[in-house]
Order: structure tokens, then C-alpha cells, then sequence
């Protein structure tokens, strides 16, 4: 059953859809070889995650994003196993920008054992999270987020991120980042303890309407993120 949040979120989204002359709707239809998320591997196999983003000047914005299996390596083919419902505000200066935000995880079509041999749909959960930018050199940046719900513990991420353009219809990035995870978020998804987490460095390109991207993604402290599946991925994303 969809929680009274998440009932709220897409009628929020719905709302700012129906009024175009008050916000403005993206759309992006994104293809992956896997879904990792924080360093875990959630889907091993290519994956479809398709977006729709409306947000209006005063900074305000929701996010309805899903995660489809492709190819049935996780034996879901051409269903959902996650949906992500995000509603945020935007505000700053041309030198920091700052976002903070609320997160609905749905997880439709997934088990999960609860006790050995007891398999059950997954809990969603929920996250508050604020993050902070600067667009100096390298344009580090900040996040926080902390799980309201099921977990009730934060997982912390520092990046930097820097590019170039190659011509007029072409530009190229990198991102390094590392997170950090609290005991709890860290015993939630099968490490031992709280501690570094993941580490992910990609490339990308991008030119107008696309993006392609590879990713390099490792555990960096195996008693907080056990080693995972996938540690490269590449996809690219077309929006409009």
C-alpha cells in the first residue's frame, strides 16, 4: 500500500504539472548496465530509469524516478523494484547553492527476508537530506541525509566535481565522491559497522539533449560496505 506521503508527493507533482504557466516539467528516460546507490548494488543487470521532474521558479520541485530491471538478471524482468518520490527546495547564490529535501522510497514487486526462510514485500523508507554547494574550482559539495523511518541513522557524502567543453555541442565532467555511513545505515544494508563507505569516480559527456556516463564505484571500508557485484557501470540518458 502507498503510504499517506507518498498520496501527497504525487498529488504535489500532479498539481505542479497541471499548472504550466507556474512550472516547468523535465522529462528523462535514462539506461544503465546496473543500479548501484551508494556503492550498493541494488540491480545487476541493465537497467531503465525513466524520471519526470516539475519545479517552478520559487525553487520548489518534485521528482517521481523508478528503477526497471531490462534483462531479468535479477529475475524482475520488465518490472519496477524501486520507486523514489522527491520533493525539495533550491535557494543560494551564484556562489553556493544550497537544496534540501524530503525522500519516499518505494520498493514494489521486491522481498526481502525478514527472518532466514521468511521472505515479504520490502519496507520503504524515508529521508530528509540537505546538501550544499560552491561553484569555485573544483565545485566541491556537501550532502546529508538521514533516514527518518526504517533505518533512523545518516549516510554523508563529499564530492567534487569538474569539467570542460570539447566544442560548442560537447562537454565533458568528472566526479569524484566518498560517503560515510552511521552504524545503523551501514548494519541496515550488511556491513558491520559505521565508517567510510563508497568511493565513486566518472567520467561523462554530455551534448544538448544527452549524457553518457562510466563509473568506477568500490567499498572503501569492507566492514561498512561489504564488496559488491558490480564496481564499473556505464548508461546514458536522454531528457527533454
Amino acid at each position: 500500500m502507498i503510504r499517506k506521503s507518498a498520496i501527497f508527493v504525487l498529488l504535489a507533482l500532479l498539481s505542479l504539472a497541471a499548472a504550466p504557466a507556474a512550472a516547468d516539467a523535465e522529462y528523462a528516460l535514462d539506461f544503465a548496465s546496473a543500479y548501484v546507490w551508494r556503492g550498493i548494488t541494488f540491480t545487476d543487470g541493465a537497467v531503465w530509469q525513466p524520471s519526470v521532474t516539475a519545479s517552478n521558479d520559487s525553487g520548489f520541485a518534485i521528482n517521481v524516478w523508478g528503477n526497471l530491471d531490462i534483462d531479468d538478471a535479477n529475475d524482475m524482468s520488465a518490472e519496477f523494484n524501486e520507486i523514489d518520490l522527491t520533493a525539495s527546495y533550491g535557494f543560494g547564490s551564484d556562489a553556493v547553492s544550497a537544496e534540501v529535501g524530503f525522500i519516499e522510497y518505494l520498493f514494489p514487486n521486491t522481498t526481502c527476508e525478514v527472518e532466514p526462510g521468511v521472505h515479504e514485500g520490502c519496507a520503504g523508507t524515508r529521508e530528509i537530506y540537505a546538501t550544499v554547494g560552491w561553484d569555485i574550482t573544483a565545485s566541491p559539495s556537501v550532502s546529508l541525509y538521514y533516514d527518518i523511518d526504517e533505518v533512523k541513522d545518516f549516510y554523508a557524502n563529499v564530492g567534487v566535481s569538474f569539467g570542460g567543453d570539447v566544442s560548442d555541442a560537447l562537454a565533458w565532467s568528472v566526479d569524484v565522491s566518498a560517503g560515510y555511513a552511521g552504524d545503523d545505515f551501514a548494519a541496515a544494508y550488511g556491513g558491520l559497522s559505521g565508517g567510510m563507505y563508497d568511493g565513486n569516480v566518472t567520467f561523462g559527456l554530455s551534448g544538448g539533449a544527452w549524457a553518457a556516463f562510466v563509473s568506477y564505484v568500490d567499498a572503501l571500508d569492507s566492514d561498512a560496505l561489504p564488496e559488491q557485484p558490480v564496481d564499473f557501470l556505464a548508461g546514458i540518458g536522454f531528457s527533454f
